[in-house]
């Protein structure tokens, strides 16, 4: 099933265990594929563990094994980190530089390259192993996940705390003026919580459908921008002449990022939380009635 609450679900706990389960075995299932192709494995289980997170963030409040299923996350996710930030590095690296050539930009990649075949040494064998004993744990633990509320009253708290936390870090970045790139990260991570929140509640109003499309959007140019910054922080001590246009290019790029999101962003939260989650509680309410 798709990754969202469901008319056949019992309950809030009935669906966080579903959707739990779903996920974790899509994590298993790409682990498979990691010999032949270690990125999208890589990828497929760190997004996989993402959806997860943020559904336990939304059941914080009501899930009192939220920081123990958070944290055995948080670690495998962290496990498998190194081989993704390298190979994304390179990628943003290439999308900066096109066409350019030159010595001291092949020398450059050349750098990048190793790095990524260092870090991906170092997660297979022993690293995908430990990877896969840590998703089985999950997933024989999801099975006994309990909540203590169900109905909407489970993610009134969640829902609200994303939201605020976005617009307030919305109102951070904006005033940032493009230099505190630590107030854009911290929104690039609210955005996406609340972007998965809006998949998760799909069904109960169309209109979800094309806030989720903008929503994807803006995480979009919130994830390269965050990916420039990277590249940024590689290039910042070095001294080549080539290497110092290639970081004001990804500085440059960067601005128009910034000032794109924060333009999308006052669209998508023009509307206060608070109505917000009245409208989605009645939606809710409606849809479940339905049922």
């Amino acid at each position: 099933m798709a990754y969202r609450f469901a008319r056949g679900d019992a309950g809030i706990e009935a669906a966080l265990r579903r959707i739990a389960a779903e996920q974790l075995d899509g994590a298993l299932a790409a682990l498979e594929g990691a010999d032949a192709d270690l990125e999208r494995s890589v990828h497929g289980v760190r997004t996989a563990t993402k959806r997860i997170r943020a559904l336990l963030r939304l059941l914080r409040a009501v899930f009192p094994g939220y920081s123990e299923a958070n944290a055995a996350l948080r670690t495998l996710a962290a496990r498998l980190a190194d081989v993704r930030e390298a190979q994304v590095l390179l990628a943003t690296f290439d999308s900066v530089a096109g066409e350019s050539g030159g010595k001291t930009l092949a020398a450059f990649r050349k750098e990048l390259e190793a790095d990524e075949a260092a870090a991906a040494l170092r997660v297979r064998g022993d690293v995908l192993e430990d990877a896969r004993a840590r998703l089985l744990a999950l997933r024989a633990a999801a099975v006994g996940w309990r909540i203590e509320r169900d109905g909407f009253g489970a993610l009134r708290k969640g829902l609200r705390r994303t939201c605020r936390k976005a617009v307030k870090l919305m109102g951070e970045a904006g005033g940032a003026a493009g230099d505190d790139i630590e107030a854009f990260h911290e929104w690039r991570k609210h955005i996406k919580d609340h972007g998965f929140q809006v998949r998760l509640l799909h069904d109960i109003d169309p209109g979800l459908t094309a806030r989720g499309e903008m929503l994807g959007r803006l995480g979009n140019l919130l994830g390269e921008q965050h990916d420039l910054c990277a590249l940024e922080a590689r290039l910042h001590d070095r001294k080549e002449k080539a290497l110092r246009r290639l970081e004001k290019a990804a500085i440059e790029r960067r601005h128009v990022l910034e000032k794109e999101a924060l333009k999308l962003g006052a669209v998508l939260f023009e509307e206060p939380c608070k109505a917000r989650l009245r409208r989605w509680e009645r939606a809710w309410d409606d849809w479940r009635d339905a049922a």
